[in-house]
């Protein structure tokens, strides 16, 4: 379906677009599950253009709504320069990500919910943004979107042939994971274009391969690198931990005890255990690096360390603010401070190269991005079972090339089963002890309990997440045959990477298509308790 407007163009959110080019659209349904509603505040609004407006967007058929703000504020709040404005809702899909490397943007709420409105918008199913994009004039310094007729992004990656993908090594992981395999085909092709796995059991490696594709005109294969998201998290733990066995820190110390700098605006009594727990006084939606997160270092720390916290009460109890990117960020800072070098030099260093992760980059340099950037698997989002679209979440040169610890860590999913190997050979690498057994006990013990949210979190290790299926089937970590001895990390609606002390197994996947959380658990658990009735470890 096309909807056309006209060819006369009307400035963008004027009153007068608001009412006849926005206007004429049928406005989506507002139901809970199926629009996303936010409000847009502009920071700098030209004469005549309505500085804060609603905006409800279909996820189904990318239906748009936008009205004058008014009346109670939905829980997704942007405040943005005008031209960011445009490139947010009617700018090429590049351009829709650029928006978060500004510096100059704030996001409150639940910023996940973008990269829904991100699919809705690029697969425009209903022709409202193109419609909106025919009748409206671009503002200065906003991104014209190319032609519909053109292709995405003018056509580049869209109609080149994909290249052979892992067949023999899908082989023969089908030959010794045969049910793991199979549902792992079952999503490829649906809930998301490819996939990438790996299993070892007691340091044998059993699976390492790639399904279907990385992007349009790309395959997945074993060596591809794919964002690992907050999979990368326990990388930074196990950072912090060689340096607390060595003596140089103490998780249970104030973080401004090491930055002074941070202790302001309340932030003073904030511990890093805390911030490795995710029980920091700090709500997810209020994460102070929402807007910013893939912006230069400067604004970020600028942010993080600004911010203003409400302390908790005293006596109060601990609740669960799982941050994203913050409290990871405010982690990295430590390493300066205590050993001398940046974060990513300490984990290429003392980590990467003993456990022989040669693949994973924290964060890509600017000839790493030159060399393979175009190749990079990249972020799919399914809008309630529609067909998965491409993004740039994490994926352009600016967020890719920028460290954004604990999310933007990118490598086969081999490397990343050799960094939980390693923990469970009680901290011995191929390459030299990367921690001692004792640290290793640490760091995979249950520094946060009697705590748990509404998406299954419960009982956290120190910044790593632990199988707590025994608190009830609704807080299954893994699989619903882990140990509770497991521990790893999820990466958001994505993957999944965990060890288990019990058993010696390694499992490590990552699927390129985002779904909701309820369908994503239930495709992971489908995928790793197939290992696991493989394996005879039921």
């Amino acid at each position: 379906m096309t909807i056309r407007t006209g060819p006369a163009t009307t400035a963008f959110l004027s009153d007068s677009w608001l009412a006849t080019t926005a206007g004429r659209l049928p406005a989506p349904d507002p139901l809970p599950r199926s629009t996303v509603a936010f409000r847009l505040t502009l920071t700098d609004p030209p004469s005549g253009i309505t500085a804060a407006t609603d905006v409800l967007v279909g996820l189904e058929g990318g239906r748009l709504g936008m009205t004058r703000a008014g009346g109670e504020a939905p829980g997704l709040l942007i405040t943005l320069p005008y031209a960011a404005a445009y490139d947010l809702l009617l700018g090429p899909a590049r351009a829709r990500v650029e928006v978060l490397e500004r510096g100059d943007v704030t996001v409150v709420g639940n910023f996940s919910l973008l990269f829904f409105v991100d699919a809705a918008l690029e697969r425009d199913r209903e022709g409202h943004v193109a419609a909106l994009r025919d009748g409206t004039a671009v503002p200065p310094g906003a991104v014209r979107a190319p032609d519909a007729r053109a292709g995405r992004d003018g056509g580049r990656g869209t109609a080149a042939a994909a290249p052979p993908a892992d067949t023999e090594a899908v082989a023969r992981a089908a030959e010794a994971l045969p049910r793991t395999v199979r549902e792992l085909r079952r999503e490829v092709g649906g809930s998301t274009p490819g996939a990438q796995f790996y299993v070892s059991l007691g340091g044998k490696t059993l699976a390492d391969a790639g399904l279907g594709m990385a992007r349009p005109g790309v395959a997945m294969t074993a060596d591809s690198a794919p964002l690992w998201y907050c999979c990368a998290k326990p990388l930074l733990s196990v950072a912090l931990g060689r340096l607390w066995e060595r003596g140089d820190f103490d998780p249970y110390l104030p973080v401004a005890h090491y930055l002074p700098e941070f202790g302001t605006g309340g932030k003073a009594a904030i511990t890093s255990m805390e911030l490795l727990t995710h029980t920091a006084p700090v709500p997810t939606g209020e994460d102070p690096l929402h807007g910013v997160v893939g912006a230069p270092d400067e604004v970020r720390l600028r942010r993080a360390f600004g911010a203003v916290v409400e302390p908790r009460p005293p006596g109060a109890p601990a609740g669960i603010n799982y941050s994203q990117w913050w409290a990871w960020f405010v982690l990295a800072q430590l390493l300066p401070v205590l050993d001398g070098r940046d974060y990513a030099d300490y984990a290429e260093e003392e980590i990467l190269r003993p456990c022989r992760m040669d693949r994973t980059r924290v964060y890509l340099t600017p000839d790493d991005y030159d060399a393979y950037g175009d190749r990079l698997p990249l972020i799919h989002v399914s809008n309630l079972g529609d067909t998965p679209q491409p993004g740039y979440f994490w994926s352009t040169r600016g967020a890719t090339t920028r460290c954004i610890p604990g999310v933007n860590t990118r490598g086969p999913l081999s490397n990343l089963g050799r960094l939980l190997e390693m923990l469970l050979a009680g901290g011995a690498a191929p390459g030299g002890r990367v921690l001692s057994p004792t640290t290793v006990a640490a760091l995979t013990g249950r520094h946060r309990t009697g705590l748990r949210d509404r998406y299954g979190n419960a009982d956290w290790g120190f910044g790593v997440r632990l199988e707590c299926r025994s608190l009830g089937p609704e807080f299954t970590s893994f699989s619903r045959h882990t140990s509770p001895r497991a521990f790893g990390h999820d990466g958001l609606w994505t993957a999944t990477a965990f060890a288990d002390p019990q058993t010696h197994l390694t499992v490590a996947v990552h699927l390129n298509g985002k779904v909701e959380h309820e369908r994503h658990r239930e495709r992971i658990f489908r995928i790793t308790d197939a290992v696991h009735q493989d394996l005879g470890l039921v």
